[in-house]
């Protein structure tokens, strides 16, 4: 009979559906082919001597092959020696009890759950790891049956260790374990940790088993001191378990209520009235009531006098969502508030019906606040109130108009993109005398608009000495779809990354005589920042930035940080031949070398991005389209790496085609060592033809039809 020598010969006893060539190889006395035998087995279907091979190794041979191709079968015959696979590796140090835990939940049944339970005794003495692997399994399998032994277990995990075993319980979701969860969720916690996952598991409850039958004290008092904890996420869930019940709602108003007369009380802390305001916002509906003007009196109490700005903030959008119309006026007046003027100012654009009139009297109003005035305008341009506009054209060139409303006045203006905006704001872009930040915002509402005969004055400001000026410019030449954009932009990633001084100058640079379009000799910014910033407008410019980023490509490797990865990411988005002939050269490039990403201190690099050839490989794959199969196939060469390897093999079972299938198998072929992705490439491909390794117990040969 013959015997497997190479992995080659595996390859080919798959594809003919030997299985019983592939259980002798199983015996083989070379280690890879042993292995990679093993794992084959799992893509048989019913083959009763592949199983007892498997069983057999399960025992003595490839032991971790055997049990992940045993879970791949879902042969339930495995399950006792799986169980004592993972008992035995609680004090051993084969580390088999991730595949051992991993085929018990591929199977699942009664049987399987049994033996998890049975180990619940033993989950204080074993190993972190081990332990870890048995509360996963019962979790995945959701087994009521545990919840007992899990409560024992608890106890002796207190109260350091704690934290998965309730993550467990949660999981399970069964409403035995409410009373220890609410006496761990009232407890403190050394770190909070274990506060939070007890929080956690309770909110995960079906809300049919909510409130709980605890018989006292009750839920709601237990669950009094996670919703003042001063983590978010755990003084979140607990005003959400809160708001569940009658008597939980009517102690989140009482927090507020509180709050207002003794805000340094301990059961009011600012962090606590704040996520019972969030809560109030995001679910108005749980507290109706047929007469609210206290709760509405509350909310209008912390929106002005709250002296932490996160609880004014959470306060309007409280009282927007559950007064609605009735919350105009204290919104209005807390546009004043010049620490939450903005949040306020998007809250009343989202009201059904916005108070328009009264904000444009605001805006009108010089003897308001400029903070008001500010809210009033960004207000306006988020409700989309295009009858404004006259006024804030108005408001944009007057000289003695607040340089801070002024700005809200551009952003506005951005927002609803009138087309006779553009020729003020081009001309306060370009007016050296006025205010750096008011030119700011008045290029990047130049962006927003996008009419074309403003670019020039955008590729201008690209080069301003300003800096908050020059990173507007950049951001805003995303929205010009032009092939001129493209170039400056690119310009700007190259100058960007080059060799220079990264200390911008402290002085201004004097104007050069530049063309449009082009980078000044001058450097005025060397930061990344401004690269990644050039890096995203070139993706949203589209198609006239393909032959600009083609040839950033072909300096990737000098890029720092993230550059290389968002370069890549960018000419992913193009689709066509062309963009993926680049991400080919890209992916098969050599590595640079293992000093390029040393630089001295100061010369413009933090750290060193992904390899771009490991993000060109991945974008690459991710196309996965039959044009693709040439740059695709040369990923399987010697030279790549092995994650681009791996990735263009799936990329290949993806298009399909017998000629993928070919170059995966001659792939497989050379290779000198398998992977299990190798085994699942070569299962797959047996699969499409119809090569089914096993047979039924009637010896009826099973074969898919042939694959087109």
């Amino acid at each position: 009979m013959e015997q497997a020598s190479s992995l080659a010969d595996l390859v080919r006893m798959r594809l003919d559906g030997d299985v019983a060539g592939l259980c002798r190889a199983t015996r083989s006395e070379v280690l890879d082919v042993r292995l990679s035998a093993t794992t084959f087995l799992g893509g048989s279907t019913d083959s009763p001597e592949a199983v007892e091979t498997l069983l057999a190794c399960l025992r003595r041979g490839p032991r971790r092959q055997a049990a992940e191709a045993l879970g791949r079968l879902r042969e339930h015959r495995a399950v006792p020696g799986l169980l004592r696979m993972l008992a035995a590796s609680r004090a051993a140090h084969e580390q088999l009890e991730k595949p051992a835990v991993d085929a018990l939940v591929a199977i699942g049944g009664p049987q399987v759950v049994r033996g998890l339970v049975e180990l619940c005794g033993q989950l204080a003495t074993g190993r972190g790891y081990w332990t870890v692997r048995v509360l996963d399994a019962l979790a995945a399998l959701r087994a009521p049956e545990a919840v007992t032994p899990l409560l024992a277990a608890l106890w002796a995990y207190l109260p350091g260790r704690a934290e998965h075993v309730v993550r467990t319980l949660g999981a399970i979701g069964d409403p035995r374990a409410t009373s220890a969860l609410l006496v761990l969720a009232h407890t403190p916690a050394p770190d909070g940790h274990l506060r939070r996952d007890a929080v956690t598991a309770l909110h995960a409850l079906p809300d049919i088993d909510w409130p709980t039958a605890h018989p006292w004290p009750s839920a709601e008092t237990l669950l009094h001191a996670p919703q003042r904890d001063p983590d978010p996420e755990t003084a979140r869930l607990a005003t959400a378990l809160l708001s569940r019940t009658e008597d939980g709602r009517a102690h989140l108003w009482e927090v507020l209520r509180t709050a207002s007369h003794s805000p340094d009380h301990p059961d009011a802390s600012p962090h606590a009235v704040a996520a019972v305001c969030a809560h109030v916002a995001e679910r108005p509906g749980l507290f109706v009531v047929p007469d609210p003007g206290e709760h509405h009196a509350l909310l209008r109490h912390h929106l002005r006098e709250s002296p932490v700005p996160t609880v004014r903030r959470a306060a309007a959008r409280a009282l927007a969502a559950y007064a609605r119309a009735e919350a105009s006026e204290a919104l209005l007046e807390a546009l004043s508030d010049a620490h939450i003027s903005d949040a306020v100012a998007d809250v009343i654009a989202r009201l059904p019906k916005p108070p328009l009139r009264e904000l444009q009297e605001l805006l009108a109003d010089t003897h308001r606040t400029v903070a008001q005035r500010r809210g009033a305008t960004r207000a306006l341009g988020a409700a989309g109130h295009t009858a404004v506009a006259p006024v804030l054209l108005t408001l944009l060139t007057d000289d003695a108009a607040p340089t801070a409303l002024r700005t809200a006045v551009a952003d506005a203006l951005g927002v609803l993109r009138p087309p006779e905006a553009t020729t003020p704001l081009a001309a306060l872009a370009e007016d050296a005398d006025e205010p750096g930040t008011l030119r700011a915002h008045a290029v990047r509402a130049l962006g927003l608009i996008g009419a074309p005969h403003t670019l020039p004055v955008v590729l201008a400001c690209a080069r301003s000495p300003h800096e908050a000026v020059r990173a507007r410019a950049v951001a805003a030449l995303g929205a010009f779809p032009v092939a001129e954009a493209a170039r400056a932009l690119g310009e700007i990633v190259t100058y960007s990354t080059g060799p220079h001084d990264t200390a911008p100058s402290s002085t201004p640079a004097e104007p050069h005589d530049t063309a449009p379009g082009t980078t000044p000799a001058e450097s005025h910014d060397t930061a990344p920042e401004l690269a990644r910033t050039a890096l995203h407008a070139l993706r949203r410019v589209g198609a006239p930035t393909l032959p600009v980023l083609i040839a950033l490509a072909d300096g990737v490797d000098d890029l720092g940080e993230d550059l290389a990865d968002r370069l890549v990411a960018a000419l992913a988005a193009h689709p066509g031949a062309e963009a993926t002939a680049a991400l080919a050269r890209l992916a098969a490039a050599p590595p640079p070398p293992w000093d390029a990403g040393r630089v001295k201190p100061g010369a413009g690099r933090l750290s060193t991005s992904r390899p771009a050839r490991e993000a060109a490989s991945l974008a690459l794959t991710e196309r996965g389209t039959p044009d693709c199969l040439t740059p695709l196939t040369s990923l399987l060469g010697p030279g790549s790496w092995s994650g681009a390897q791996e990735a263009a093999v799936r990329a290949l079972l993806d298009i399909g085609t017998g000629e993928a299938h070919e170059h995966v198998l001659a792939y497989c072929r050379r290779a000198e060592h398998f992977y299990d992705w190798h085994v699942e490439a070569v299962n797959a491909i047996a699969e499409a033809r119809g090569s089914d390794s096993g047979r039924r117990p009637g010896g009826t040969s099973r074969a898919a039809p042939q694959a087109p």
